[in-house]
């Protein structure tokens, strides 16, 4: 049996890869924030040529971000292989909304029985850079970080997991239910640090039960929106 030399690794010592950023990155991201914003409308349908045009670089970069932007449950390519801008339908809320009663509930649960300092601190960074947020787009993004802040705080790998592939779509979901909020209240800001300002309160308490109720509150508060925005596209 070959020998292994010694100075190939350290065992037990966990290794940390070096970020690089790339132009694919910069094109994902670039891609993802326009679909995010609403300058990619519902539906669009995405020229791979044009795209690449657009943003000054070649075509594989562009295909490979759309591919990734087809896993995160943003673009869809039809028969003949065009892609265009997911359209969320009623059943496409009905089943966010549900998953994340399922998963959030039990993730804050988790969270209030394991929280220390380190975790209440980001969530208060989180809530006081809300309150400062100047754009719509913005407190949605916070938002999303909030309730991935309390996910990742449950050490529940598998609930981990799953976030990771709804992640995107929640994002999605809360930029448009946000933007047609602001149009009716113009308090969505307010309301959203208030609505995390109790869950954090709850969570201080270090009772599952309550985290879990609070959390379960919070998600269905909001509701209230899907008749607006679930609406099924014209065909």
């Amino acid at each position: 049996m070959p020998k292994v030399d010694p100075t190939l690794a350290t065992p037990g010592l966990p290794l940390t890869p070096i970020a690089r950023r790339t132009v694919g990155d910069d094109v994902l991201d670039a891609l993802r924030a326009a679909i995010m914003d609403g300058r990619f409308a519902p539906g669009l349908r995405l020229a791979e040529a044009v795209l690449a045009r657009d943003l000054q670089v070649s075509r594989a970069p562009v295909r490979e971000a759309m591919i990734q932007l087809e896993r995160e449950g943003l673009l869809h390519f039809d028969l003949r292989g065009a892609a265009r801008v997911i359209e969320l339908r009623a059943e496409d809320f009905e089943e966010i909304y549900s998953l994340r009663l399922a998963l959030e509930p039990l993730a804050a649960r988790r969270f209030a029985e394991r929280a220390v300092g380190e975790c209440f601190a980001a969530l208060e960074e989180n809530l006081a850079a809300t309150a400062r947020a100047q754009s719509l787009a913005e407190v949605s993004q916070l938002d999303a970080a909030f309730h991935e802040t309390v996910i990742r705080g449950s050490e529940h790998r598998r609930l981990i997991q799953c976030w990771a592939g709804l992640r995107c779509q929640v994002l999605l979901w809360l930029t448009q239910m946000q933007r047609e909020h602001q149009t009716l209240s113009k308090r969505t800001r307010d309301e959203t640090v208030a609505g995390h300002g109790k869950l954090l309160a709850a969570f201080r308490t270090g009772s599952g039960a309550k985290a879990f109720e609070a959390m379960h509150q919070h998600i269905v508060s909001w509701c209230e929106w899907l008749p607006l925005l679930a609406k099924d596209p014209q065909p």
